[in-house]
């Protein structure tokens, strides 16, 4: 098999990575309970065929609040404490496979890049094989009874998409928020509690995730650091 045969074969199936967002149904009682709470998964891994371990960071302002409500539902087996840093608690959570649809996204080939949770629903980002397999777990996913929305659709080109999505949605809409009401203007038109107000989280959970969302953009590679402004211009 020659060179081009092997490069027409592969353009056949390129890869993507869709961005979409899943109801939480399981969960609502949580995000009902604490509506600003925010989960970001790090990690998701099969213990058996029925039983998944989720690592997640939670950002709440009632951590243990938060872990006895977690603790009340059905879609928790056990939860352990991990980690903490800041406003951020990491947990890992037993939960089992038949809340999830993990089985068919992995059975499709998928590979979850980003996963996120709010009172809006889960955000995720999945590399998938090739669009039929997009297709099949969209499919599945609505057999499911499960609401699947598609919010954005890339080829699976790591040096394109690698830093396409460095924010989490939380952390996006908190900067355009920002952004728009003059947070970063020179006089501030806006404060900190403010935007903390819309969101309904405390000033020093903004404060936290401003911070963050600042820095995994600049770590990202969306700000050109040959962009960044000469000693003079500073001035």
């Amino acid at each position: 098999m020659g060179e081009t045969d092997r490069s027409e074969r592969g353009d056949e199936r390129m890869s993507i990575i869709a961005t979409y967002q899943l109801d939480h149904p399981e969960y609502l009682q949580i995000f009902e309970r604490f509506p600003a709470l925010e989960l970001d998964v790090e990690q998701i891994v099969a213990c058996s065929p029925e039983t998944l371990s989720v690592t997640v960071w939670a950002e709440t302002e009632d951590q243990a609040a938060f872990e006895s409500e977690l603790e009340r539902t059905n879609a928790v087996e056990s939860i352990e404490y991990r980690d903490h840093h800041a406003d951020r608690t990491l947990y890992q959570i037993r939960t089992p496979v038949s809340k999830t649809t993990y089985w068919d996204w992995t059975g499709l080939g998928g590979v979850l890049l980003d996963c996120t949770a709010t009172a809006d629903g889960v955000t995720m980002r999945m590399r998938f094989p090739d669009r039929e397999a997009l297709t099949t777990y969209r499919k599945c996913c609505r057999d499911q009874g499960i609401n699947f929305t598609l919010t954005g659709l890339t080829n699976g080109d790591p040096d394109i998409s690698a830093n396409e999505h460095p924010l989490t949605s939380a952390q996006h809409e908190l900067l355009i928020v920002a952004i728009d009401r003059g947070y970063f203007s020179i006089p501030r038109e806006t404060g900190l509690g403010e935007l903390a107000a819309t969101f309904e989280i405390s000033d020093q959970a903004a404060s936290e995730r401003l911070r963050r969302g600042l820095s995994n953009l600049l770590k990202s590679g969306s700000v050109n650091a040959s962009s960044t402004p000469s000693s003079g211009e500073l001035r």
